[in-house]
């Protein structure tokens, strides 16, 4: 089997899951693929079962060589992608003890 490059896993993941608009921030660390998939399809969805979908797309289209080839790969709504981190409120720090 040809080895999976990150086109491949784009247009595996775009097609199987039917992604709108996605956007994918993928890196390669030696032979592994990990990262992240943002696309409005994931709104209504929560984390276990975007996790689920993206697990249970990658066994039915990868043998399993190939599968052992990608690492995490986290889903986001652009929404929560786009989160401006430094209009955040910081969170006081508690000591304990």
């Amino acid at each position: 089997m040809a080895a999976l490059t990150q086109a491949k896993l784009i247009a595996l993941l775009t097609e199987s899951l039917k992604l709108r608009a996605p956007r994918f921030v993928l890196e390669r660390d030696g032979a592994m693929i990990s990262g992240s998939v943002v696309s409005e399809s994931f709104h209504n969805q929560g984390d276990l079962v975007r996790q689920q979908a993206i697990r249970n797309a990658l066994d039915a289209a990868l043998e399993l060589d190939a599968r052992r080839h990608v690492g995490t790969i986290l889903a986001y709504t652009p929404e929560e992608w786009d989160v401006d981190l430094e209009a955040t409120p910081r969170r006081k720090k508690i000591r304990v003890g």
